[in-house]
């Protein structure tokens, strides 16, 4: 904060007798002062917050006063001069380790302080860029690692953040100011945003309910969109977690929020009924939409065509023109079975829909069904579509299976079952391609979480004809608790919420060469 660079950081490494990486994972006095007292003794840094703040001398009053009449507070910010009052965070020591073995190599974000642009991802491989026209540098930048195709990785945890309750919700992760940011809430209330290479709380916040929604940022990277049981809609300062201003709605929040940065609005869903667009500029509703029952998925937008699709659990569909305003309903449809997953549009412009008998429904925009397609067990989440598996939806059961539909036609192209239920979408790591020296094509990871808490990694092959080969399993770990979080994995990391209270950063790891 000061302008310190790496020579100043050597300086102070080398005069303390320390490695250089841990002024940099605990930068400030007291931190390292705890992280160095705690090391001394024990073969992980647990960093309790409580003892952080118990060093300082000085103390400040935390609680701010809050738009519209609610009372939410900040509860931990990573300065110095606060008190933190959260409960501890665990570190793995091996996060400080270096080590060939772990997948991402350098020039990679992991091990880099490079950053090349503002980004974020969030479940279903949603990529979103500051600069549109650079999405697809972003969503193309890959780094490969030489591996035999016979052979397995393996999975290891780097870091977790205590929530001190389920963490139902889903990461997004965001690339800004030269770092990466985790930002996600959990059933305590809390909401925290994590630095997500070394897996301290940079702010936290205690909403008036429970989070099970996924967050979403504007398309500025200023303010964070969440929302909660109590029916609050927030919008949070990115850098600090106060609250810019909140909209009430009727019902909890479960929706994920979805930015519309042509029009300055903000979409999301209530389990009152009704979808709301709300201007982040001027801090209004600007329009409601009755949607027939509650809005448990997000809504998507097809940018080319201005057409927002929303679903709800009574099972309507509806499709929105936003080509003017007052926006108009162009066609809807009453499926009469319950859609919770979100909806996700292909680059055809087919909207992919998952009902929770198992039917998977695609329509075009004019609401015509283009194909169907059925599982063998109900789905909860919503498809994933992803350019690093070209024309393929994978969808997720409870039966335990993973199905890859064809986005033309809607043929079954493979079917792979972990052995456990799914509530959770599949999430494919777009940045990371695995190399053989046998074979000229790279192979691709999907990261699967099922719904007993075993993580999943699925490596899937081609052919020298692009023939897609059926999925086997690359790497599997078991967390303490169930998930019903859907992961985001960018290069080799994995972020994932767990009910065993804890937000998890697992690292993908094998005993290979690197190459960038």
């Amino acid at each position: 904060m000061m302008g310190g660079d790496s020579i100043a950081a050597a300086y102070v490494s080398y005069n303390l007798g320390i490695n250089m990486r841990l002024i940099y994972n605990f930068p400030s006095p007291s931190k390292l002062q705890v992280a160095l007292l705690k090391k001394e003794g024990s073969s992980s840094i647990d960093v309790g917050i409580d003892d952080i703040g118990s060093l300082k001398s000085d103390t400040c009053d935390l609680y701010s006063s809050k738009p519209c009449g609610t009372s939410s507070k900040p509860v931990f910010e990573n300065n110095d001069k606060y008190p933190v009052t959260s409960k501890c965070l665990k570190v793995d020591s091996n996060t400080y380790a270096t080590s060939k073995s772990v997948i991402p190599c350098d020039g990679c974000p992991w091990n880099s302080n490079s950053v090349p642009m503002l980004c974020s991802f969030s479940r279903c491989n949603k990529v979103m860029c500051e600069v549109e026209s650079k999405m697809k540098n972003i969503c193309h930048t890959t780094w490969s690692i030489e591996f035999p195709r016979n052979k397995s990785g393996f999975m290891r945890e780097l870091w977790k953040v205590h929530m001190e309750s389920c963490v139902d919700a889903s990461a997004i992760v965001v690339f800004k100011d030269w770092d990466i940011y985790l930002l996600i809430g959990s059933h305590s209330h809390k909401f925290v945003c994590v630095n997500a290479k070394s897996g301290f709380i940079r702010w936290g916040i205690e909403l008036e309910g429970r989070i099970e929604c996924s967050a979403a940022i504007l398309d500025d990277f200023s303010q964070v969109v969440v929302g909660c049981y109590s029916g609050i809609i927030y919008f949070l300062d990115f850098s600090n977690g106060n609250i810019c201003w909140t909209f009430q709605t009727r019902g909890e929040v479960k929706s994920q929020p979805v930015i519309d940065k042509r029009r300055n609005l903000v979409w999301c869903g209530s389990h009152d009924h009704y979808l709301y667009a709300l201007n982040y500029r001027n801090h209004c509703c600007v329009y409601k939409l009755p949607c027939g029952g509650s809005i448990f998925g997000s809504p998507a937008i097809d940018e080319a065509r201005d057409i927002l699709y929303v679903a709800s659990t009574s099972g309507r569909v509806t499709a929105i023109s936003l080509k003017v305003q007052p926006f108009c309903t162009l066609w809807l449809h009453e499926l009469n079975v319950p859609v919770f997953g979100s909806l996700s549009v292909s680059s055809n412009g087919n909207v992919i829909c998952c009902l929770v008998d198992g039917h998977v429904l695609a329509f075009d925009s004019s609401g015509s069904i283009v194909w169907k397609g059925k599982t063998g067990g109900p789905i909860f989440a919503g498809a994933c579509i992803s350019h690093a598996l070209p024309s393929q939806a994978l969808i997720c059961s409870r039966n335990g299976s993973v199905y890859s539909f064809e986005l033309e036609g809607g043929d079954l192209l493979w079917e792979c079952s972990v052995g456990d239920p799914i509530t959770a979408a599949a999430y494919v790591d777009e940045n990371l391609k695995l190399v053989s020296d046998s074979s000229l094509s790279s192979d691709r990871l999907v990261c699967i979480c099922a719904s007993s808490g075993s993580i999943h990694l699925l490596k899937i092959s081609w052919d020298t004809t692009g023939r897609v080969h059926r999925p086997t399993e690359f790497a599997r770990l078991e967390l303490q608790g169930e998930i019903f979080s859907s992961p985001v994995m960018i290069g080799g990391r994995i972020f994932v919420g767990c009910r065993d209270d804890y937000v998890h950063c697992i690292a993908v790891e094998a005993q290979s060469s690197l190459s960038n």
